[in-house]
């Protein structure tokens, strides 16, 4: 029981610290769903007030699947375009919060 609480700890400090970090960007996360107890797969919707973007990790799979962009006001991702699903690997190639952090500064008006 101990190790899923240090790991939610860990995942919602990593959180914290994507979300720092792109604030430096001027781009917030407004939205993230954990599921530690899925293997540790999460969602999150990060962007401004106007564009706005859902990342979605599939740890199981090692897939990132992104969508949008779409205006923070919908609410949701579901009606917006998927942009890309790829795949990162198991262990992943690259750590999904750093392919979320990347995405941005690759797009200084996201």
């Amino acid at each position: 029981m101990s190790d899923d609480a240090d790991s939610g700890i860990e995942h919602i400090q990593r959180v914290l610290a994507l979300a720092e970090s792109l604030r430096t960007v001027g781009v917030s996360v407004c939205h993230h769903e954990g599921h530690e107890l899925a293997m540790g797969s999460w969602s999150l919707t990060a962007g401004t007030r106007h564009r706005s973007y859902q990342f979605v990790w599939d740890v199981r799979d090692g897939v990132i699947s992104v969508r949008g962009p779409f205006h923070a006001s919908q609410g949701s991702a579901s009606n917006s375009p998927s942009m890309v699903d790829e795949r990162l690997g198991v262990p992943p190639s690259l750590d999904p919060f750093q392919y979320v952090e990347r995405f941005f500064q690759s797009r200084p008006n996201a």
